[in-house]
């Protein structure tokens, strides 16, 4: 049973974390802590397991890093020509598209450096590997955690709903994937209001300079325009970071 200790700690600091401020990052931290020392755990019970099953799993654990790799390559790419087709050619819309393409220059890096046998080319390779190995490890934590976070919904009667901006297309339409967060906020909104208290829903978003007005503004025009009643939104239009 001491096995489970390292992970029964996380599961315990993820729980504190997540009900003190469950928007934190490093609750996702935490929480893949926590499973990474379960899965351990699971793995050393394997001793007690019949062969063929502790041989399966180790198949199981050899072919799961590269598959992940693949699936994780795949995901940020067309996550990255999502967001440029929704969204635009930002900086901001490619990094997606970037880290999948970083993640197959390591990858062709490492096999060059393995074919040729170069030190310096393998060391600049292994380097890559661990940063790369880091960053993702950090990314799936953040998309688990998000997975769970998306399905939270508030037990109590909340006064406001806050829903956070981003880029126009053209200066003055909501894109996308700003639509569906909006979407979403109103879907909340109504939840609450099912509860006979309507909260105030505050679209937030300054004017950038490429903009003809705040992000805030066009928000609630995409609201109203869409039946959402307009007494029941806030215009925020002077921040200019989600921070």
């Amino acid at each position: 049973m001491i096995a489970y200790a390292p992970a029964a700690l996380f599961f315990l600091l993820f729980g504190i974390g997540a009900l003190r401020d469950p928007r934190r990052l490093s609750n996702a931290v935490l929480l893949g802590m926590a499973v990474s020392f379960l899965s351990l755990a699971l793995l050393l019970e394997l001793r007690h397991a019949p062969t063929l099953v502790a041989e399966l799993t180790a198949v199981a654990i050899i072919l799961l890093p590269a598959l992940g790799t693949v699936a994780l390559v795949w995901f940020l790419i067309a996550n990255g020509m999502t967001m440029i087709r929704k969204e635009g050619r930002r900086p901001a819309n490619l990094l997606s598209l970037l880290a999948g393409l970083g993640i197959l220059t390591v990858i062709g890096l490492l096999v060059v450096a393995m074919a040729t046998g170069s030190r310096r080319l393998g060391i600049l390779a292994g380097t890559a590997v661990l940063v790369v190995g880091y960053v993702s490890v950090l990314f799936v934590c953040f998309v688990g955690y998000a997975f769970l976070y998306g399905r939270h919904r508030p037990r109590r009667d909340v006064d406001f709903v806050v829903v956070l901006g981003s880029g126009l297309i053209g200066g003055d339409r909501v894109p996308p994937l700003l639509a569906s967060r909006l979407n979403r906020g109103r879907e909340v909104s109504d939840q609450q209001a099912a509860r006979g208290n309507p909260p105030v829903l505050i679209t937030s978003g300054g004017q950038g300079p490429d903009e003809k007005l705040p992000k805030s503004h066009a928000m609630a025009d995409y609201l109203v325009e869409r039946g959402f009643p307009a007494e029941h939104i806030e215009r925020e239009d002077r921040s200019r970071t989600t921070e």
